[in-house]
């Protein structure tokens, strides 16, 4: 059985690898498209463009792997199908429980690799393409942005971004007590870490006492210490958060009691679409057997092209529907593959 799972992987792999590499390309293409509008703004030039599209490229071709894996299964077994080859195989004694078993470890390979680019490589090199691109659309030395607002215990901070250079100028502090009661409001012209320990640089506090309004100097720095990599979580978009900084930042969220619903479906999103490019490997065996024996490739990739499409519309319209109806992120994550592992499963139970 080695060799059979060794051929059914090069025939699946082979047709998956340049199914995505048409896709990222025409992705790739329509992202550099985009960017047109903003040549010329500081030192954002044409090769600047570039080499933003081939940093998003990883990303891209994540979020592209499922269909991708669809298509090139379908096409790769229907021109074994097409070539009598998986009769032979049949013949051979080899049934279809077997070769979908043998697809199943290909799809779970893919997944492996598809899952590791997805969730430790594409997020740096996006972070990077983002701030790359703000670096030099505003033609400064360090990245600049809106403010960001961290809560850390009885503390809101507002860190509000860069000026002439000089990171993180206009920290405000907000200490509440009781129920959501403001007890002081501070302020410091930046801070810096050191031996990861916040210091606030010319920092002072209007402390709000019953007996009237008094002034502080100092900031407990033990309770503010873990403010770098909050900064650092908060500071960027959940694509390019690896899995790990976005449980983190789950477990922040919660333990601060904020919402963190939107970033516990992206975080389940992620694990269940890792196991749903295993299912559409899968999901093309029963149609290569069945009904789409005789068909052509483009009969195929039609068939491919609106299942993936399908799968992308439910699990779009499940992650704003969970906001909305207050659904469990679990359920709202899982719910498309389930569905995908259960019309495969049945699939093949038909026809065996």
């Amino acid at each position: 059985m080695r060799i059979v799972n060794g051929y059914l992987f090069r025939a699946v792999a082979g047709s998956t690898a340049l199914v995505l590499l048409v896709l990222v390309s025409i992705g790739a293409f329509m992202q550099f498209v985009s960017q047109l509008d903003d040549l010329g703004q500081g030192d954002y030039d044409m090769w600047a463009a570039m080499q933003y599209v081939l940093l998003k490229m990883p990303r891209l071709a994540h979020g592209m792997l499922p269909v991708s894996v669809l298509l090139g299964s379908l096409l790769g077994l229907g021109a074994l199908a097409s070539g009598s080859e998986l009769i032979i195989l049949q013949a051979a004694g080899v049934s279809v429980r077997r070769i979908a078993g043998s697809v199943l470890l290909t799809g779970v390979a893919i997944a492996v690799v598809g899952g590791a680019i997805g969730e430790f490589i594409a997020p740096e090199l996006d972070l990077y393409a983002r701030q790359a691109r703000a670096m030099q659309k505003s033609g400064q030395a360090d990245i600049t942005g809106s403010s960001a607002w961290l809560r850390e215990g009885d503390k809101i901070f507002n860190v509000r971004p860069s000026i002439d250079a000089v990171e993180n100028a206009g920290v405000y502090v907000f200490r509440m007590q009781g129920e959501g009661e403001l007890a002081g409001i501070g302020r410091a012209d930046s801070f810096e870490s050191a031996d990861d320990v916040w210091v606030f640089r010319n920092y002072r506090e209007s402390v709000l006492e019953s007996s009237g309004v008094s002034i502080g100097t100092e900031i407990d720095a033990a309770q503010v210490n873990k403010l770098n990599d909050l900064l650092s979580i908060t500071a960027v978009n959940d694509s390019s958060l690896t899995a790990p900084e976005l449980y983190d930042y789950i477990g922040y969220l919660k333990s601060n009691g904020l919402d963190s619903e939107r970033y516990e479906i992206v975080f389940w999103s992620r694990v269940a679409t890792v196991a749903g490019i295993a299912v559409m490997c899968v999901l093309a065996v029963p149609f290569v057997f069945g009904s789409l024996r005789d068909t052509g490739a483009g009969a195929r990739m039609i068939v491919g092209v609106l299942i993936g499409v399908g799968y992308f519309l439910l699990s779009n319209t499940l992650a704003d529907s969970g906001a909305v109806f207050d659904l469990s992120p679990v359920l709202v994550a899982w719910m498309p593959t389930a569905l995908l592992a259960g019309g495969t499963f049945i699939a093949l139970n038909r026809m065996s």
